[in-house]
């Protein structure tokens, strides 16, 4: 049996076990075997070559020759390999008809799942300081007609190419820029600077005593709040970034109470080095 690896190789693909194939490599090459012929003739051992030899006969691979020794022939290899492959292609029909039903049956599943809104879509809990700083950042360059800030101390970034850019566009094309500052921010020159620098992009800028909380509003739509930890230190905070006009309008309205209070930045800052 030596040089038939790919023949067997290639019959195992199509189906059989290792001993069927030589079993049926062997009967190939000879007319007739009696079981222990064959036995010897293929390599398989003799306690199993009847049942090879069975369910060769049930593949219709081989056609037994009764007589005083029952003796045992190959089908020919088209007729043969032409059985072996319709299983393949009726199991394969099967598993053709059962995805497409398949396919049937999830396909409503997946239209109804596009539909469905995850009723928190809208929010994005942000804890770490990085990502809330980019988060920050496309909030600011995003901003199409207002941006309405409250700066808490301490703040979360000092230095802000992009809210300066961003104040520098919208105060040209007539939007409204605004942010309120904790008056302690007078303590620190380097603040003031910054702030000046603010105002002079177009950013209009008042102070009050506290604000509760850093809060910026893009467009009456979107909202970045960062709130403290009641429970823990003053740097520990959950910052939320919502879509819903709703809560941005509402907020707005808070805005514009802490805004009213406030103190004209360019009168509070006057005699401040």
């Amino acid at each position: 049996m030596t040089g038939v690896a790919p023949l067997i190789d290639a019959l195992i693909g199509l189906g059989l076990t290792q001993y069927a194939a030589r079993a049926y490599l062997a009967l190939v090459a000879r007319d007739r075997y009696t079981a222990a012929e064959l036995a010897r003739a293929s390599g398989v051992p003799r306690q199993r070559i009847y049942d090879v030899l069975n369910s060769l006969s049930e593949r219709g691979l081989v056609r037994v020759r009764p007589g005083p020794v029952v003796r045992y022939a190959a089908v020919d290899p088209q007729s043969a390999v032409n059985r072996m492959m319709e299983v393949h292609r009726s199991a394969y029909e099967q598993r053709e008809r059962a995805g497409t039903e398949l396919i049937e049956q999830l396909a409503p599943l997946w239209t109804r799942g596009r539909s469905e809104d995850d009723p928190l879509d809208y929010v994005e809990v942000i804890r770490d300081r990085e990502l809330l700083g980019e988060r920050f950042a496309e909030l600011q360059s995003s901003a199409r007609h207002q941006l309405l800030t409250l700066a808490k101390m301490p703040y979360l970034v000092v230095e802000n190419p992009a809210g300066m850019e961003a104040a520098r566009r919208l105060a040209h094309e007539g939007g409204d820029v605004r942010c309120v500052y904790e008056r302690a921010m007078l303590d620190d020159p380097d603040l003031v600077s910054h702030t000046r620098g603010f105002v002079g992009a177009g950013e209009r800028a008042r102070l009050v005593t506290e604000v509760p909380m850093r809060l910026c509003i893009a467009d009456g739509a979107r909202v970045l709040m960062s709130m403290r930890d009641p429970r823990a230190d003053e740097a520990s905070s959950t910052s939320l970034l919502i879509e819903h006009p709703a809560l941005a309008q509402l907020l707005i309205q808070a805005y514009e109470s802490i805004w009213s209070a406030g103190e004209e930045f360019a009168t509070a800052v006057v005699g401040v080095g």
